[in-house]
């Protein structure tokens, strides 16, 4: 599966913040907002909401996530180079470094990029997992709505993150790699404390943000590519139906 790194995915982000901030009667219908609530787009490197509702004494962060259809791709829980603080991942950052600079071909160093995220990846332990998870996941989107929309059929459906069976998982239960043929990206599954092992959809991935021709200084496109580290949802329909069964979200169309 080919991922896009010219840019494409942000700006058709913040252009769904900007529609969803416009349907105030969507919002006011799904959080029973008053007449005097404000909407604030939000968003960007500072801010884990994409837009805050204040109304009255209740602010409500929202992070809304588009999908033209639910079956077909993934989400990001995170996208960010500051997850890449421990020194487990220095290797990665010495090669990112070193690409900028070379003379390889983009091909040469696309291969030798993924070689180092893989050993790195091979080297991190459940420990190392869970405390990203906990920082840029659960500890992120604890007080956060979500807010899924899928454009093909323009359906909405909410629910909080703090309900969800991955949040649950993240702060009782084991997170484990689960590999298949990819080097840089690996499923994560979590292990109960009996054994069971439960599977959220969850994928993790060390890749670089803007790929590596940006990383080199050759791209139009991007003036530059940092390593990073994203947690991604995959399966979101079959997610969105598990919540939803549970009544932990809702569809609104």
């Amino acid at each position: 599966m080919a991922f896009k790194t010219d840019g494409s995915p942000h700006h058709e982000g913040i252009k769904e913040e900007e529609n969803v901030k416009k349907n105030r009667p969507l919002l006011t219908q799904i959080y029973s907002l008053s007449s005097e609530a404000e909407i604030d787009q939000k968003g960007g490197t500072k801010h884990k909401a994409d837009i805050e509702i204040t109304d009255a004494k209740r602010i409500i962060p929202i992070s809304i996530k588009k999908k033209k259809k639910l079956d077909t791709g993934s989400f990001d829980y995170i996208n960010s180079s500051s997850a890449l603080s421990s020194s487990i991942f220095n290797d990665v950052k010495q090669e990112a470094k070193r690409i900028k600079n070379s003379k390889n071909s983009v091909s040469t160093e696309r291969k030798a990029f993924s070689t180092v995220c893989y050993n790195t990846m091979l080297k991190m332990t459940s420990d190392d997992l869970k405390s990203i998870l906990t920082e840029y996941v659960l500890k992120a989107n604890t007080e956060m709505s979500m807010l899924i929309t899928e454009t093909s059929t323009k359906a909405v459906y909410t629910y909080d993150f703090k309900d969800t069976p991955l949040a649950g998982s993240i702060k009782s239960h084991t997170p484990k790699f689960k590999w298949g043929r990819g080097k840089t990206s690996a499923k994560v599954v979590f292990e109960d404390d009996k054994g069971s092992i439960l599977d959220h959809g969850i994928r993790i991935r060390l890749v670089s943000n803007n790929g590596i021709r940006a990383m080199m200084g050759k791209s139009q496109a991007n003036k530059y590519s940092l390593p990073v580290i994203k947690i991604q949802q995959d399966r979101v329909n079959i997610m969105l139906k598990e919540l939803t069964d549970k009544n932990i979200a809702k569809k609104w169309r």
